[in-house]
């Protein structure tokens, strides 16, 4: 290991020593090296080759280069130092290397680093250390911090410990972090949190003593940051279980970041009862942002949706998406604006190209705040300031809503682009230390620099001239050469009308050379123009940097108007693509759809194909229309899809979008609820029917009148007798004691006999014929008599021999269902001949088949013989005389 004892190695050993958590690139010349642990994990992770430095083993990267690498391990959840050489390498010295930037997955600002439209959230979690009265009773609080540094967006919540596993989940499943900082006592006094943290396998997590969640330090971090006296503003106290979570993470981008964080002004604290409550399960069963299948964006509501045109409205609209409103007056304001753009197509059609023309003025004004921004930045600013101009015009013209800005924000917003427009070069550089920065014209000592380097001669000859003219020398002559620069050179014959101001250098044969004070002067000027040159261009820069950044605040509204006009261009978009209309809004409980339609299902479908449904339910006891929705049918008759066509069509009006339907009036919901299908959760050692009885209790326990439930399949997960009851007396629950509006699907056909004055049933009807059945995906009033499985496994493929096998058994079931007798057996063999056999192996015991026949029994229709009789044949069958 004496590889290892060299100085360089000894110095990456000490910088390494002080980032173990961060993978090191440490710079030696043209390339970014890793060593030892970090080169073994990254040279996979990256596919690079592994070698050897010495006994050490080593891959690198080109640093010109070294941007893609960074991206791809942020996106792996790493954490990057950047060690840099900080002095000139000297032959046989050790080069100065320190740190000079850490990246990691949650405080990347860099376009390179960050996934356009996506927000990238750093986490904070953190524990009360007392106690603090709720509803119920005294209960520890979970203070929950995040934050979107690129952009300045800052969010806080809180919600009681013993709630911990729901809350903290659906938080999680909304925001998605990138990074999260957890209390170091948590993971061990809640097991759940590490259970759900590992659902995020990309998410970089630090842990963080205790005393790191100081409430007194986060309050004064957070009053300096937001320049208040107090939080009271934001509806915070130093004992606000929000406030610690909130301060670490302002401490810790102030360390990795090193960068002002000047665009933080202020956090937004938000309770349960703010939006309508969704949890992770519902979301992912609506398949919002991505789907179940593959968690892309493909085939979700937000692909479908989506007709955005900048970054900053994609953002917005995946958190309104998340977000839906309660409230009835601000459902109505959004549909309004969305309505004013669908039926003014001349102005939504300008609206749409002038948006095309606007960058991410979010992130712009982010990494302006941060000092990150580079001349490129400034140019994507420009173009986009340009077109907030023509949009400001096209809504005074029109008279429309959006970009209401006062004579002097228009003044504003023209100074800023008239100064980006007048000094930003249009083929300028990213980097600071190559010029080309600022155009011409802008600074009269730019131009003078600029001037002397590309006049180096008519400088040096306006000089001599002017030196022939004072001295007299008519034959005085400018030399240069490597020992000397730049002279006089003046002859033998005219050394008496040298000035005094001459000074000699050298003397020759022939003549003698001489330099002067200006000369000098004009010498350094020229040999340093190209210096000269570049630090006044970043100079001028970062004062134009500097003079945008005052603006900061008004960029950040011009900002939150652009997002917000895309999302409703957006919506006007998609009403008008998909044929959707605006719904209407009532406060009497009722939820009536008429020609609903599935807004994903229906875009990936011919036009014309998907069959649209009614609904018409009541949350209000006096009303004479029903609250639950009891439906049964076969598989692929299209039960899931209407299911969860209602939640979307409800979800998307409260956000203010228009709705796949002819019709749609709502009574705004506080909370969506959908249980549709569950799945094993083998990390947690979940089965599938704890998964779904978990879901189910929560529902229960959260739901009220005013919520919307849609549940499939209740009790499917467990043997036919616990499921039914289970699925009965869920739905006698929501019936009698939650009332809210309920879409219940079931196989359990028993559960059609319930009669309950707000229960209605209702079916996917089916076209039967001698030689195929069709399903019609049509909801109708009534009961489904068959649930058809043995035909929807005829489309699946599974052989014939096993249906027809299937279907013997079926008959069988069936017959011994209504004759109240048991049948004949049928044998395992019967798969190759579909014919009952007798005297064969039973598929069934006698006993099993006793107990179901005991069941199905009504005690009621028979007679005291025939009760003798059966007894009599059951004690022969299980004890047959010999």
């Amino acid at each position: 290991m004496n590889d290892v004892q060299t100085p360089m190695m000894r110095q990456y050993q000490e910088i390494k020593a002080e980032h173990r958590d961060a993978v090191l690139f440490f710079r030696l010349g043209d390339f970014y090296e890793m060593f030892n642990e970090d080169a073994i994990e990254i040279s996979k992770l990256l596919n690079l080759t592994l070698t050897q430095r010495g006994k050490n083993p080593m891959c690198g990267i080109p640093y010109h280069a070294a941007k893609i690498y960074i991206a791809r391990l942020l996106r792996a959840g790493k954490k990057i130092a950047i060690c840099e050489q900080v002095s000139n390498p000297v032959p046989g010295e050790l080069t100065k290397r320190r740190v000079v930037e850490i990246i990691t997955p949650g405080t990347a600002v860099e376009d390179d680093f960050l996934e356009q439209g996506k927000a990238n959230y750093l986490a904070a979690v953190y524990c009360t250390p007392k106690k603090y009265r709720t509803e119920k009773a005294f209960d520890f609080y979970i203070g929950f911090a995040y934050i979107d540094v690129s952009t300045g967006y800052f969010f806080a919540t809180s919600f009681p410990l013993s709630e911990f596993a729901d809350n903290f989940k659906k938080e999680m499943g909304k925001i998605q972090p990138k990074e999260i900082l957890i209390q170091q006592s948590l993971p061990q006094e809640i097991p759940e949190l590490k259970n759900i943290c590992a659902e995020y396998p990309d998410m970089f997590q630090n842990l963080y003593p205790d005393w790191s969640y100081n409430p007194k330090t986060a309050e004064k971090r957070l009053c300096m940051c937001f320049g208040t006296e107090n939080l009271k503003a934001f509806s915070l106290t130093v004992d606000s279980p929000e406030v610690p979570p909130a301060g670490l993470l302002l401490e810790y981008l102030e360390q990795t970041s090193g960068a002002p964080l000047s665009h933080v002004t202020g956090i937004s604290v938000y309770g349960e009862n703010d939006f309508v409550t969704m949890d992770d399960s519902t979301r992912k069963n609506l398949e919002i942002l991505q789907n179940i299948r593959d968690g892309t964006s493909a085939y979700s509501v937000f692909e479908t949706l989506s007709y955005t045109k900048t970054s900053m409205g994609a953002r917005l609209l995946r958190y309104r998406l998340h977000r839906p409103l309660r409230d009835k007056a601000e459902i109505q304001k959004r549909l309004e604006k969305t309505d004013v753009l669908y039926k003014n197509q001349r102005a939504f059609n300008r609206v749409q190209e002038y948006l095309s023309d606007i960058f991410d003025i979010e992130r712009l004004a982010g990494r302006l705040a941060m000092e990150r921004a580079h001349a490129k930045d400034l140019l994507a600013l420009k173009q986009s300031l340009n077109a907030c101009i023509s949009l400001n015009r096209i809504s005074a013209e029109e008279s429309l809503f959006f970009l209401k800005l006062s004579d002097l924000e228009v003044q504003k917003l023209i100074e800023l682009f008239t100064l980006l427009e007048n000094s930003i070069l249009e083929d300028c550089s990213i980097i600071f230390t190559e010029g080309k920065l600022i155009k011409r014209g802008f600074s009269e000592k730019l131009d003078e620099l600029y001037d002397m380097r590309n006049n180096a001669t008519s400088i040096l000859e306006q000089y001599l001239l002017e030196e022939q003219e004072a001295t007299g020398i008519h034959n005085l002559k400018i030399k240069y050469n490597r020992m000397l620069g730049y002279f006089l050179e003046v002859t033998k014959g005219n050394l008496k009308s040298v000035p005094d101001h001459f000074i000699r250098r050298r003397s020759l044969a022939n003549a003698d050379r001489f330099t002067t004070d200006k000369l000098v002067d004009i010498e350094t000027k020229l040999n340093n123009v190209d210096e000269n040159i570049i630090a006044c261009e970043r100079d001028i820069f970062f004062e134009i940097r500097s003079r945008i950044n005052k603006e900061n605040l008004f960029l950040r509204k011009l900002a939150a108007e652009i997002a917000e006009l895309d999302v409703f261009q957006s919506f006007a978009q998609a009403a008008s693509i998909h044929g959707w209309v605006k719904p209407s809004f009532v406060d009497d409980g009722q939820l009536e759809i008429i020609a609903g339609r599935h807004p994903v299902v229906e875009k990936h479908l011919p036009a014309g194909e998907f069959i649209p449904n009614d609904l018409h339910l009541s949350s209000e006891s006096d009303s004479s229309l029903p609250s639950f929705a009891l439906i049964t049918g076969p598989n692929m008759a299209g039960k899931s899809t209407y299911l969860r066509q209602t939640a979307l069509i409800v979800l998307l009006a409260q956000i203010g979008s228009f709705v796949p339907a002819e019709k749609a009036v709502i009574t705004p919901v506080d909370c969506i609820f959908c249980r549709v299908g569950a799945s094993d959760n083998l990390a947690r050692g979940e089965s599938t029917f704890l998964v779904e009885m978990t879901e189910t209790a929560y529902i229960l326990r959260s739901a009220t009148q005013k919520s919307l439930v849609i549940m499939d399949e209740v009790g499917r997960g467990t043997s036919t007798e616990d499921g039914l009851s289970i699925a009965r007396a869920v739905s006698e629950y929501l019936l009698n004691k939650i009332g809210a509006k309920t879409l219940f699907a079931t196989h359990y056909h028993e559960l059609s006999y319930l009669e309950h004055p707000r229960l209605k049933n209702f079916c996917l009807d089916v076209l039967e014929t001698e030689e195929k059945i069709v399903f019609l995906k049509k909801v109708i009033e009534g009961v489904s008599n068959n649930s058809y499985g043995i035909h929807v496994a005829r489309l699946a493929g599974v052989p014939e021999s096993v249906l027809a096998r299937a279907q013997t058994l079926l008959d069988l079931f069936a017959k011994t269902k209504n004759q109240n007798t048991t049948a004949d057996i049928i044998s395992p063999a019967a798969f190759e001949n579909h014919s009952p056999r007798e005297n064969s192996n039973t598929l069934f015991s006698e006993e099993d088949m006793i107990i179901n026949e005991i069941i199905s029994l009504n005690p009621d229709s028979i007679t005291p013989l025939e009760a003798l009789q059966l007894v009599t044949r059951w004690k022969n069958n299980l004890y047959p005389q010999k």
